[in-house]
């Protein structure tokens, strides 16, 4: 099922990984890959992953006192 995420929205957010071998790791996503399935780049890796919106990643939100890393 697609979410409907804007794929504005995704590309180049910090994302949090949360199934699989880099389970817990945080990364970079890509942009879309096939209709439900997005490209990650996991922080310190070459490795490119393709994960599913909130089934195995999630959008990181910075909810700093600085406003510009928000």
């Amino acid at each position: 099922m697609d979410r409907a995420v804007p794929t504005e929205q995704f590309e180049g957010a910090r994302v949090l990984i949360t199934s699989g071998t880099y389970r817990g790791r945080e990364g970079i996503c890509l942009g879309k890959s096939q209709a439900d399935v997005w490209a990650v780049s996991p922080d310190d890796t070459d490795a490119i992953v393709y994960l599913q919106f909130e089934e195995e990643f999630s959008r990181l939100i910075d909810l700093s006192a600085d406003p510009g890393r928000n």
